[in-house]
């Protein structure tokens, strides 16, 4: 299976609403509030504006559709059928392997309407790594992971697509391939994807 990098190396996703990881093969959201922290207008906490927003309808429908069939291939591999959930905080799609390697995205279309700025005042002070990543085709966007870095075998992107509205890609290396390959850069690649997708489904 390829990723523009052999997507073998991929065990399973990892992907938190507001904060924590999860363990291999398990990607569980971690709680967050479901209200602004202080009545808190986004953007706050440091997180960047969106200064092309797309519209809340960019995140209707299911996360499996974020990637199109080609772009699952690409990133998954050929066959590969992904498996949607519904989480307290909007629902999420998993796509695994054959090797047992999973990537998830995530869809925050429930209670939280914070955008990234939840991501900064929650899940920032409890990472050991968090990167500010060059925006996603204009759209602001992070890394982070309990892992110190810099070659993750585990990483959440989130991509603000509004200053409300945001989702989130989530992947954790597969033993082949832990120590060689930062996970980061690829779930960056696989978010990349995914916005063209969304885009598209807006007519942007």
């Amino acid at each position: 299976m390829k990723l523009r990098a052999p997507f073998a190396v991929l065990a399973s996703a990892m992907l938190v609403a507001a904060c924590s990881s999860t363990t291999a093969g398990s990607p569980t959201p971690a709680p967050a509030t479901s209200s602004l922290p202080g009545n808190e207008t986004p953007p706050y906490a440091g997180a960047p504006k969106v200064a092309h927003p797309l519209p809340d309808s960019a995140l209707s429908g299911s996360p499996c559709e974020a990637l199109s069939p080609q772009q699952v291939t690409a990133d998954a591999g050929p066959g590969i059928t992904g498996k949607q959930e519904d989480g307290a905080l909007g629902p999420r799609c998993s796509w695994t392997n054959h090797s047992g390697g999973s990537l998830l995205v995530i869809f925050f279309t429930t209670r939280q309407k914070e955008g990234l700025s939840i991501i900064y005042k929650q899940v920032k002070p409890q990472m050991k790594r968090f990167d500010e990543l060059p925006p996603i085709q204009g759209f602001p966007a992070v890394s982070y992971d309990d892992h110190p870095g810099p070659v993750n075998p585990s990483c959440t992107v989130a991509i603000g697509l509004s200053d409300t509205l945001e989702f989130e890609v989530g992947l954790e290396l597969g033993t082949s391939n832990r120590g060689q390959t930062d996970a980061c850069q690829i779930a960056a690649t696989v978010a990349d994807h995914a916005v063209t997708t969304l885009r598209q489904k807006v007519g942007q």
